[in-house]
């Protein structure tokens, strides 16, 4: 294939692309993969052919001819000659130039998909006869797809064999009870005799299951396994209850010495609520953003907080749970963080999770200017994270100044070299 049949046959996916393109999987997307007839003038294709040189002409001219006499296209010349200017090139069949290209066509590579779909959910049903009722969102969210699947789900790599391994996907979620037991690369060679697929699969599901609910299709408990193991760190004499079970009571963890524990997510969620050993009636916690940081304040017994959160940059879901069973305590919140605009949006972000107020530590024009000489450069788009910086958060003592500093210098001082002592 020449460049410039390539570059008409570009033109033409393009306004097919382009024409049937929409937004997202929904009810009232347009149907796709019909032929119809594209005609696109000559000078949109190449727009800069009378001033071309008489090769660059000649070898576009002779490239869609050769896709005339392929029966790809069809020519329609300006009066004054043919073989000198093309009016305009029309299509009439867009798969037989997407197979020349060798790439798919969204709209047949739906109607597969939902053809497939049509045939494999029924037997999907039939699984569930003996199921838990909780296994028939796997069939609405199959269904979904089968129904208004459109070329947008192909752009975002959901091709026939993807949704064939979704379905197998599928058909293991009925068939066990829940996900546990398996690695998600151990799963994912147990389904597609490959470690990432799984991966690629889950991914591409997640962003339709996202948009299956946007599109206020009825609530979906489906959920699927992540390669994400959200942890967190906390020091301090606290005492940690679990859940009240009758039948299976659990003791407290009492964290008597105060030592650094890590939680991961999983943990977190099994925690009712946690109090001071010291049953403090104003407990303090410090929340810290970098690790380094952390451990140096947290295995520190003289600093004037009760325990010490480790956030590791902005809260992810472990840190969120146990920023909220903090709160429901009645902790008072502290913030030790860079000073730098993101340093300000963890804050921020702790504020709102917290519902809260957050006192800011060590975080004002004054240390900055003291390490300013230790700071380092912001570039553009890291200063135009402070238009991310609500007025509610500007107006907590010290931080207006601070990021005034931070756009005057365009530096950032990062919390590790700061001295925490006194």
């Amino acid at each position: 294939m020449t460049p410039f049949e390539k570059k008409i046959i570009d033109a033409f996916i393009s306004r097919h692309l382009t024409s049937s393109r929409t937004a997202a999987v929904s009810p009232n997307a347009e149907k796709t993969g019909e032929n119809r007839i594209i005609r696109l003038r000559s000078i949109s294709i190449f727009p800069g052919f009378d001033a071309a040189r008489p090769d660059e002409k000649e070898s576009y001219l002779d490239a869609a001819e050769a896709l005339e006499r392929k029966g790809l296209l069809s020519l329609n010349w300006e009066k004054r000659g043919v073989g000198e200017r093309l009016k305009t090139l029309t299509c009439g069949n867009i798969e037989k130039l997407f197979e020349e290209s060798g790439r798919k066509d969204p709209g047949a590579e739906v109607e597969k998909i939902k053809l497939m779909l049509v045939d494999k959910i029924p037997a999907l049903e039939k699984m569930l006869l003996n199921q838990a009722a909780s296994k028939e969102d796997a069939i609405l969210f199959l269904n979904y797809l089968a129904q208004y699947a459109n070329s947008a789900e192909i752009r975002r790599g959901m091709d026939l064999k993807a949704a064939e391994d979704l379905v197998r996907l599928m058909e293991y979620f009925i068939r066990q009870e829940k996900w546990d037991g398996l690695s998600t690369r151990a799963l994912s060679i147990l389904l597609y005799s490959d470690s990432k697929r799984l991966e690629q699969i889950l991914e591409l599901a997640g962003t339709l299951l996202s948009v299956i609910r946007k599109n206020g299709h009825p609530a979906l408990s489906l959920s699927f396994p992540e390669r994400s193991f959200p942890e967190t760190m906390l020091s301090g004499k606290i005492i940690f209850e679990y859940a009240h079970n009758k039948c299976d009571p659990k003791p407290p963890l009492v964290n008597a010495d105060g030592l650094i524990l890590g939680f991961p997510l999983s943990s977190v969620l099994k925690i009712r609520k946690l109090k001071t050993i010291s049953r403090k009636v104003k407990p303090k916690v410090l929340t810290i953003e970098n690790k380094e940081t952390f451990y140096i304040l947290g295995e520190s017994s003289d600093h004037g907080y009760d325990c010490c959160l480790y956030t590791s940059g902005y809260p992810n879901q472990a840190v969120a749970a146990m920023i909220k069973l903090l709160a429901a305590a009645g902790f008072y919140f502290y913030h030790a963080g860079d000073l730098d605009p993101d340093g300000i949006l963890i804050l921020q972000n702790i504020r709102d999770i917290a519902e809260k107020p957050v006192v800011p530590l060590r975080m004002d024009a004054a240390v900055f200017d003291r390490y300013l000489p230790f700071a380092r450069p912001l570039n553009k788009e890291m200063l135009r994270q402070t238009a991310r910086i609500r007025d509610d958060t500007k107006a907590i003592p010290g931080l207006a100044d601070l990021i005034r500093r931070i756009e005057e210098t365009s530096r950032g001082v990062e919390q590790e070299v700061i001295d925490y002592r006194g």
